[in-house]
């Protein structure tokens, strides 16, 4: 993965768990670091990690997807990666992009309250594909701008 797109897209998660986790009038990360990961990578990196660990007991089943998609970035990533050598503008785009859909993710709980409907039946529909989510370990995250799948009607499986 590019250096600069996976640098953007790990500010962007964690500005998401800041927002989420850090408590009323707290600084988020991207205001704090957005600007010092341009400049010195590595070093903001650091610091931010650092300090949104320091909430990770407050993580819940949909910041916990979070940290799984953080890693999975970070296993992509080269040990070269981790430089002070400044990146380009990619990485606002992959930030922004990401902050974007990262926003819309949700969890069963979440997503069978705004719905109206059971945790049971939205992990159903998760598992036979009837509704856009995907499966990160055990739990299923949800995306929340699609239409309620309230009125979804069983389909006949062929035989």
């Amino acid at each position: 993965m590019n250096r600069d797109l996976a640098f953007g897209r790990l500010l962007a998660i964690a500005n998401v768990l800041s927002e989420r986790v850090f408590e009323e009038g707290r600084q988020r990360i991207s205001t704090k670091y957005l600007t010092k990961l341009g400049q010195h990578p590595a070093k903001a990196f650091e610091k931010l990690h650092a300090e949104l660990m320091e909430y990770a007991h407050c993580f819940g089943e949909e910041e916990l997807y979070l940290m799984d998609l953080f890693g999975e970035i970070l296993a992509e990533m080269d040990e070269a990666d981790f430089s002070n050598e400044p990146l380009n503008g990619v990485y606002l785009q992959a930030y922004y992009s990401q902050q974007h859909s990262l926003h819309n993710a949700i969890g069963v709980e979440e997503a069978a309250e705004i719905w109206g409907l059971s945790p049971g039946y939205v992990k159903n529909l998760c598992a036979n594909n009837k509704i856009i989510a995907k499966k990160i370990g055990k739990t299923w995250v949800v995306d929340k701008t699609q239409p309620n799948p309230k009125n979804l009607k069983e389909q006949p499986s062929p035989e």
